[in-house]
C-alpha cells in the first residue's frame, strides 16, 4: 500500500454495518450466519460506544474501506483481548494490508489495556490465509480443538503476550 492514501479510522460511523459485512461477504470466506454479526456489533459500539467492549479499527482510502477489524476485551478475563473479526477486500489482498491492520489493532489494544490478545478460527482450507496471516505477525498457535463449529470444522485458538 505504498504511496496510498491509506487511513486508519477507530470510530464506527453509521453505514458501517452494512459496508463491512458486504467487505467481509465478498471475501467468499464467512458463512452468512458469521456475517449477520457484523451490523449487529456496529449497531452495538453505535448505541454504547467503548461501554459495548468492542472496538473497531477500519483501513481506508479516499473514504473507501479496504479492510476492518473488531476486538475487545473477553468477558470475566484480566486484560485478556480478542480479536473477534478481520476482513481485507478482495481488492487490497495480497499487498501486506493484513499485517498493517494486525499491528494497528495490537497497538490499539495494548493502548487499551489489554496484555494479551488471542484469536480464535476454524481449523478449514478457507481460514488458510487468515492463519498464516496470525503466524507470520507474532501471534502462534495455542490450542485446537476438533469439530468445534461442526464435524470437520475445529477450532484454532492463536495467542500473544502484547
Amino acid at each position: 500500500m505504498e504511496g496510498s492514501n491509506l487511513s486508519f479510522r477507530d470510530m464506527a460511523r453509521p453505514g458501517d454495518g452494512e459496508a463491512l459485512r458486504a467487505l467481509a461477504a465478498e471475501t467468499g470466506v464467512f458463512a452468512a450466519s458469521e456475517l449477520d454479526f457484523v451490523p449487529e456489533i456496529i449497531a452495538t459500539m453505535l448505541r454504547d460506544g467503548d461501554k459495548s467492549g468492542y472496538f473497531l479499527l477500519v483501513a481506508e482510502e479516499a473514504g473507501s474501506p479496504l479492510a476492518f477489524a473488531i476486538f475487545g476485551n473477553i468477558p470475566g478475563t484480566e486484560n485478556r483481548f480478542d480479536l473477534y473479526w478481520i476482513a481485507t477486500a478482495v481488492k487490497a489482498q495480497g499487498r501486506g494490508l493484513g499485517r498493517r491492520l494486525m499491528d494497528a489493532v495490537r497497538a490499539r489494544a495494548k493502548a487499551l489495556g489489554a496484555t494479551h490478545l488471542f484469536i480464535q478460527t476454524s481449523t478449514t482450507t478457507g481460514y488458510g490465509a487468515a492463519r498464516k496471516l496470525y503466524e507470520a505477525c507474532g501471534f502462534p498457535l495455542v490450542a485446537t480443538v476438533p469439530d468445534y463449529y461442526r464435524d470437520g470444522d475445529g477450532l484454532a485458538i492463536f495467542g500473544a503476550r502484547l
